[in-house]
């Protein structure tokens, strides 16, 4: 967030922490972290479109946000919600195999924290985060874990798919893709589009780039699903 986004000071009556959380579980695990008295001080919000309409009354300090509440936000209030960011400290609440999803909402946020790996840490990144510190991932640690949960997500990729992404790889166009696996240049088409979907890029160069880094991975999954129990008939079935 910028300089100019920085709140000075607390409003009155503002509490230190406030949950917008759909996850009734996940807010008692928060809440837990915190001492007795500072929890009396917690303010849960039930209804997170209070904070765009009333942020006033119903921000705090730092303001936590899951991914999926603020994704619904999004969804419906983006210009409100990108104008309560700009006001208030906000920490995003995600889990690890939602991180690929939820990069494009990091610019709105203070912070990060990941319900399964640094739960422990939460009063302390609220704490940093209230200060004015700006406690996300740096670009380095998200090019590996975006690296790593693409890395997962071609496990669910099916042979023909894998086939393709490789193609991609040798910036073949679909035409040529096409003619070198067999398919139609519109079976070739859809696919593409499904691969970049599954993989969360946004053009054929970020796909290419990535392959070209996982070309061993690519080449040993395809060769594993080439060992597997009905391979052909699945084979056959994505040719379709």
């Amino acid at each position: 967030m910028s300089d100019a986004n920085i709140i000075s000071a607390p409003r009155a009556h503002q509490p230190p922490v406030a949950l917008a959380v759909e996850d009734s579980h996940m807010v008692s695990e928060i809440i837990s972290r915190f001492e007795p008295q500072e929890r009396k001080e917690m303010r849960v919000i039930d209804d997170p479109r209070q904070l765009l309409e009333h942020p006033d009354d119903s921000a705090g300090e730092v303001t936590i946000l899951s991914y999926p509440v603020m994704k619904q936000l999004a969804k419906y209030h983006l210009d409100e919600l990108a104008e309560f960011c700009g006001r208030n400290k906000v920490v995003l609440l995600i889990r690890s195999p939602e991180f690929l999803d939820a990069i494009g909402f990091l610019e709105l946020a203070d912070g990060v924290i990941f319900a399964d790996a640094t739960m422990e840490r939460v009063r302390e990144i609220l704490q940093l985060s209230k200060s004015g510190y700006s406690i996300l991932p740096s670009a380095a640690v998200m090019d590996i874990v975006t690296d790593r949960l693409r890395c997962d997500t071609l496990q669910r990729l099916s042979p023909i798919e894998l086939s393709i992404l490789d193609q991609v790889r040798l910036a073949k166009t679909n035409r040529a893709i096409a003619r070198s696996l067999g398919l139609t240049e519109a079976n070739v088409k859809t696919k593409v589009r499904a691969i970049l979907k599954a993989l969360k890029f946004q053009n054929r160069t970020e796909a290419a780039v990535f392959a070209a880094r996982q070309t061993e991975l690519i080449a040993a999954i395809i060769a594993d699903r080439g060992r597997e129990p009905g391979d052909e008939t699945r084979r056959q079935e994505d040719f379709n």
